[in-house]
């Protein structure tokens, strides 16, 4: 019997989960599809969290094979050990586990990376993802999270494909609270305050609330527009927009793009699936 795959993307704030059953065929799709039956995220400071997955991970597999699990890992060795703990205490003993780095190349997906080890291990598996269904496009791949980031992967006419680098700036929510933080009189607002100026055009706001959440969101899109206009000068380009802040962002873009729920997801499934 084939073991099912437990995909696990522990980014700076969140765990991010999904549970592939053994056997089960990917949906079709012309996109990005999401090859999982199940999933879910806990926040990292939320009590109890992973003693609660724990348990729905502990129900999914029921009297079934171990998992095979694959991890994606930004967050430190704390939050590391603390989810072996959790696999241990769902499965009662060892399940293979695969804690994914960032390396020179994957398939035809080359590391341009000056240091390719140094890389973000979630921007890697990230690129792996989306170049794996799209692998004749060139991508801006961003991802609205903690930071945003912004990543090329240029496709070649040979079949082989480059990661090319991209840009990190600082996350949606952390622009909002470094404003709040670190000025005497200017409110506090979250990602979900910036709903009030959607809109893919620039708003002149006449209060401090929207003039705040408008300005972080030009920031941001800003960037990825900037960064889109350069790429479609060498040829057409594919934006895909992934992330916890990727709803916020999508608002204020005026550059066509796809969205997905979690591509480092999509890259560690596709990395499992090479393996399998």
């Amino acid at each position: 019997m084939s073991a099912p795959r437990l995909l696990i993307d522990i980014g700076n704030t969140r765990l991010k989960w999904a549970w592939c059953e053994a056997g089960a065929a990917v949906p079709a799709t012309a996109g990005l599809p999401t090859p999982w039956q199940h999933g879910g995220a806990v926040a990292h400071a939320e009590e109890g969290a992973l003693k609660t997955l724990a348990s729905e991970l502990r129900a999914l597999r029921g009297s079934g094979p171990m998992p095979a699990v694959w991890i994606s890992n930004v967050a430190g060795p704390v939050i590391a050990a603390a989810v072996d703990a959790a696999l241990a205490d769902a499965f009662g003993g060892c399940a293979p586990v695969q804690w994914v780095r960032s390396a020179a190349a994957h398939g035809n997906l080359a590391n341009g990376y000056r240091e390719p080890t140094q890389l973000g291990v979630d921007r890697w598996v990230g690129a792996v993802g989306a170049h794996r269904w799209l692998p004749h496009d060139t991508l801006l791949v961003v991802t609205a999270g903690t930071a945003t980031t912004l990543d090329i992967v240029m496709a070649g006419t040979d079949g082989q494909a480059r990661f090319e680098g991209g840009l990190i700036l600082p996350g949606l929510a952390l622009m909002l609270g470094t404003l709040a933080r670190n000025t005497a009189q200017l409110p506090a607002l979250d990602v979900d305050d910036t709903g009030t100026v959607a809109g893919a055009h620039l708003h002149w706001a006449d209060n401090t609330h929207d003039a705040i959440a408008a300005g972080c969101l030009a920031a941001q899109a800003g960037a990825i527009e900037r960064t889109w206009r350069a790429l479609c000068e060498r040829g057409p380009t594919r934006c895909l927009l992934s992330g916890g802040a990727r709803h916020a962002l999508a608002g204020a873009l005026a550059v066509p793009f796809e969205m997905h729920d979690n591509l480092v997801l999509l890259g560690l499934h596709a990395m499992a699936s090479a393996d399998a």
